[in-house]
């Protein structure tokens, strides 16, 4: 089978590999790329990434649709059995493109920001329903966003499927040495509710741990006169894995959005054996629901957060390593990119063989 991938990001092709690259992020010359790897070894994958940066992508940054890309994919969709797209912004143009013809191989748009980041309008709706009207089959990461396809694009529900995101265990399990500390990591630059959580940890005024925001340094003037909560900025991948490993736990603290996001940022958190507080969004609640290393406050409730961060502060080194234990092998076994892979190709030979 050939495959013609189009994420709306960057994948750097590399002669040889580069361990501080997640697998979304490169492709490496003689190796399967990402979750491909775990289709039959005589699938072909070809990329086509949202290329650099140019004058004509601040106008597709303004109007949120990538539209250079889905063009070189529409010239060349004949040459593949499967056209797989990776969010809509690339995935609306590309199926956009397509219906107006009567050849072209078969679509799998990844839905990964609820169409229209699940905005529904007299105008913009419309215009997605018509992008859309001939169904191209659709993955979502979040069980709870079918129901924006039930209520208001109804003619895609049959042709979609929730398939859990998995992460890349093996990259997290790799003999790294964990520590323990009195200290708290709570990571992310975009779609964490802060707000709450340095609330929340302020009205504690615990006098043991200390709470590390990476990646946000925004709040760090109003919480100025609590030294216990220390603002970082932006940390590579490498670095921040080894501030997980020597924490006591991670609080992966989210917003309300009915889409996927965040999943990678506490995956990885479990993978690397760390108990988690994940607030219970859209996005979270099919991973962490009734997971024993996890507790779920409800969203910007302080008074819940509080109680979840009082309880996980309460617990001993031997029990946050147990709860670290429990949420490693619930990725490794229900969670894992390997898992994700399987389930993909599963559907994959499923629309390929319907008519």
């Amino acid at each position: 089978m050939k495959i013609l991938f189009i994420p709306n990001w960057n994948v750097k092709r590399l002669a040889e590999d580069d361990s501080s690259l997640q697998a979304p992020d490169k492709y490496v010359n003689g190796h399967p790329y990402w979750f491909f790897r775990y289709f039959p070894k005589d699938t072909q994958v070809d990329i086509i990434d949202i290329g650099a940066k140019t004058w004509f992508r601040k106008i597709e940054r303004k109007i949120k649709f990538y539209i250079q890309q889905p063009i070189k994919a529409f010239r060349v969709r004949n040459n593949y059995d499967l056209v797989v797209s990776h969010g809509a912004q690339s995935g609306l143009v590309y199926e956009l493109l397509t219906s107006f013809v009567k050849r072209k191989p078969k679509h799998l748009m990844f839905d990964i920001g609820g169409l229209n980041g699940s905005r529904i309008n007299h105008y913009e709706t419309p215009l997605i329903r018509y992008a859309l009207r001939r169904s191209p089959a659709i993955i979502v990461h979040s069980s709870r966003q079918l129901s924006l396809y039930r209520n208001h694009y109804p003619n895609l529900v049959a042709k979609s499927s929730f398939i859990p995101f998995g992460a890349d265990f093996n990259y997290f399990d790799r003999g790294l040495e964990i520590h323990f500390s009195h200290r708290i990591v709570a990571f992310g630059y975009m779609k964490r509710d802060f707000a709450t959580l340095c609330k929340a940890f302020d009205e504690l005024n615990d006098s043991k741990y200390e709470l590390y925001i990476i990646g946000d340094t925004s709040l760090a003037d109003e919480y100025s006169h609590n030294r216990k909560i220390i603002f970082h900025g932006k940390m590579p991948i490498d670095h921040l894995v080894q501030f997980i490993l020597g924490s006591a736990f991670v609080v992966i603290p989210l917003p309300e959005y009915l889409y996927s996001y965040g999943q990678m940022s506490f995956l990885q958190s479990m993978a690397l054996r760390k108990p988690i507080v994940v607030t219970d969004t859209t996005s979270s609640h099919d991973y962490v629901s009734g997971i024993p290393g996890v507790l779920s406050p409800k969203p910007y409730d302080v008074a819940d957060m509080k109680r979840c961060l009082s309880e996980m502060m309460s617990k001993n080194k031997g029990e946050l390593m147990y709860m670290g234990l429990m949420n490693a092998e619930h990725v490794r076994n229900d969670l894992s990119e390997r898992v994700m892979g399987e389930r993909i190709y599963r559907f994959v030979e499923k629309i390929m063989n319907e008519d």
